[in-house]
């Protein structure tokens, strides 16, 4: 374990500005004064706008990008300010979060596509909802809607009931180790989940920490720019699909099943759930999560 935390402290002080694995900006759109990098498919079909999570990077979206469908639609995909290629910036709030995604939109053509979200971009998703009145639909996994509704189970697990303890705290925390780092990015994927890329870590440690900062701001509603996400997400007007993996380390399921006859628009009228998957599903099933991307966006197309 020591050895991997030295690794991993050595890779932070030189990731590439391109990426790897051949996975690298087609473009950078400037945000805010920010140059955010941005990734596209060579398909022309539908745009697909990809949001990424918590300490993450757009690369977690890579075997997406692999897929066929990659090659049948426009898919697209951003480093958020602070995180992978992009640069950081002198403070991070919900409104440059949305902007990035806004501005990325509208320079792609995805702002009359389709919104999809992993976990934190999926909450960025709901809030970015007002400034792309023209999608046709947000599609979002690993989520649940931030609210105050009291009648509703919590929305997340606590360290006791989580299998990945104390590491499911880590996103709210500014100033991690490597080693919680490591941890809260392990946490990502299912139990004994073998095979995890060490891009996942080094980016996940080259986040800036400022990013959880407005993570922490946001969650706690002390950021006047964010919106409380369950009364958004049950007046929804646009077809919207909530994607529950089995083994999420995160998410309470009770919450989202509890939610969801309150959702005017939920596809199919259901939470999905993929099976033996931990957080990361676009990373241990992505097959089965662009079925559901494919079948979505062919009902909202």
């Amino acid at each position: 374990m020591l050895a991997s935390v030295i690794t991993l402290a050595a890779m932070t002080l030189a990731i590439p500005d391109n990426g790897s694995h051949g996975f690298r900006p087609t473009r950078y759109v400037d945000v805010q004064g920010v140059k955010v990098a941005v990734y596209e498919s060579e398909g022309c079909g539908t745009d697909i706008l990809f949001v990424h999570g918590n300490t993450s990077m757009a690369q977690s979206y890579e075997k997406v990008f692999e897929s066929h469908l990659a090659r049948e639609y426009h898919f697209v995909a951003l480093d958020l300010p602070g995180y992978g290629n992009s640069e950081n910036a002198p403070a991070y709030n919900i409104d440059l979060f949305t902007s990035a995604i806004a501005e990325v939109a509208r320079a792609t053509g995805a702002d009359d596509g389709v919104l999809v979200g992993w976990s934190l971009g999926g909450d960025l998703s709901f809030q970015t909802r007002r400034r792309l009145p023209d999608l046709k639909g947000i599609f979002v996994f690993g989520t649940a809607p931030v609210g105050r509704d009291p009648t509703l189970p919590p929305a997340f697990l606590s360290p006791t009931q989580s299998y990945a303890g104390e590491a499911v705290t880590y996103g709210t925390m500014a100033n991690l180790t490597v080693q919680q780092v490591h941890d809260y990015v392990t946490a990502f994927f299912r139990p004994h989940y073998h095979g995890i890329p060490d891009f996942f870590y080094r980016y996940g440690v080259r986040t800036d920490p400022g990013t959880r900062a407005a993570v922490l701001n946001a969650a706690t509603f002390s950021d006047p720019g964010f919106h409380d996400e369950v009364v958004i997400t049950r007046s929804f007007d646009i077809p919207l699909a909530i994607v529950l993996a089995d083994h999420d380390a995160f998410l309470n399921p009770d919450f989202l099943f509890a939610l969801a006859p309150s959702l005017p628009t939920l596809w199919r009228d259901a939470i999905q759930v993929v099976h033996n998957s931990g957080h990361a599903t676009q990373w241990e099933h992505p097959a089965e999560l662009l079925r559901l991307v494919d079948e979505f966006v062919r009902d909202v197309d």
